[in-house]
């Protein structure tokens, strides 16, 4: 079924380039970047979680944003508007800083797609995608220029192996239009699915499985105000492998290893709200992962976020300052569940600890200029390896 859709596309693509007589492509440039110090004190939030995230952790698990000074990376945005309908963008992260390997900087492809967009009623994105689900992973995930707060969203972030931020696949998008400017914003896609481990990207055929998703938002706009209320959810299928033991590993080229197949079924309402006075978004997800198949002694497992923001807006000398609080928690299976902790590196794949993670944020965003945000932040953890208090100062810039 996919590779029909994907040449079905193909197809129009072709058929739209080759009536046109001549092509005048317009390329613009864009990047996001930010620069942290923390300060961490007191004790850690949960002790038990601190010893089993030492003995068992994840090494690029993203614990260390919570000390000292981070550049934490850069992502390039190139946009190729090859004419008003067809666009070709790729968003290329250089990241670094943080997990323990704060030294070391790693270059990936974020995004690389094509989109198609025939009317406002009917467009086309094919290629590597944002899953179109929830608010904050298509319009939050990497953009501290664009967040209130300073801590990332660990639901999201790639490196925490939860929800999927990414996948290699379609999806058919459009708009609605309603009275008095208002409208309907709907997506579905169909992806690659995910690999044995949450770090294991698939970018082609010949593994099993599968992703779809869908999202329905209705956008009003009342009097100065802006309002957002989305229904977004997902379904997939995982082949991947049974490990017993936190730190067990194993071969995929070994005999006799026990096989899993797991159905993970995702709800994710948000509502958005923004008003001259003050911009408040609150996101909701839970997964429930079924195991369809293999030996896992539980057979349905739960995994939850929450995450609520509220930013008063206000000026300083004709610039916006946001004081701003944030409440926020993620909620793991025991363990990491038989999926969320697993990591794969070369073909061997271990088993790591999956802390869960809930804090209190609040703070102050300043627009020191149209390219710039700065923030300070005082966060405290009430759960995971994390210190139960940390400082935070971010300058976060956008062109």
């Amino acid at each position: 079924m996919r590779r029909k859709i994907t040449t079905v596309i193909a197809g129009l693509l072709l058929a739209s380039f080759s009536s046109k007589a001549q092509f005048d492509p317009k390329i613009r440039f864009n990047g996001f970047g930010d620069l942290i110090a923390a300060m961490p004190f007191n004790k850690v939030a949960n002790d038990g979680a601190s010893q089993l995230f030492k003995q068992y952790g994840d090494e690029y698990y993203p614990y260390d944003v919570h000390s000292g000074l981070k550049i934490h990376g850069l992502d390039m945005l190139t946009t190729i508007q090859l004419d008003e309908n067809i666009k070709f963008q790729t968003e290329i992260n250089i990241d670094g800083g943080r997990s323990k390997h704060a030294s070391m900087f790693d270059i990936y492809v974020d995004r690389m797609y094509l989109d198609y967009k025939f009317t406002d009623y009917v467009g086309f994105q094919l290629g590597l995608i944002y899953t179109p689900i929830g608010y904050i992973n298509r319009n939050l995930y990497s953009r501290a220029w664009l967040m209130n707060s300073v801590h990332f969203y660990p639901a999201v972030e790639q490196w925490t192996g939860l929800i999927q931020s990414h996948f290699a696949g379609i999806t058919e998008y459009g708009t609605l239009a309603l009275p008095k400017g208002n409208c309907i914003n709907y997506t579905f896609g169909v992806g690659m699915p995910k690999g044995a481990t949450p770090n294991e990207q698939i970018y082609f055929g010949g593994q099993l499985g599968y992703q779809f998703t869908a999202l329905l938002e209705w956008k009003a706009f009342i009097k100065e105000s802006e309002l957002h209320v989305g229904l977004s959810g997902y379904t997939d299928k995982i082949y991947t492998y049974y490990i017993q033991n936190l730190g067990d590993e194993i071969n995929v080229d070994d005999t006799g290893l026990s096989k899993l197949q797991l159905q993970e079924v995702g709800f994710n309402p948000y509502v958005l709200f923004k008003s001259k006075f003050a911009d408040i978004l609150c996101e909701y997800a839970t997964v429930n992962t079924h195991v369809l198949r293999g030996d896992y002694p539980n057979k349905d497992l739960n995994l939850s976020f929450l995450s609520a923001e509220v930013a008063f807006n206000r000026k300083l000398k004709g610039k916006r300052l946001a004081p701003y609080l944030r409440y926020e928690y993620v909620k793991v299976p025991e363990g990491g569940g038989p999926y969320y902790g697993l990591r794969i590196e070369d073909e061997t794949i271990k088993r790591t600890y999956s802390p869960n993670f809930e804090a209190m944020m609040v703070g102050v965003a300043y627009d020191l200029a149209s390219f710039n945000r700065i923030k300070l932040e005082y966060m405290h953890n009430f759960d995971g390896p994390f210190a139960s208090d940390c400082i935070f100062f971010q300058t976060a810039f956008g062109f």
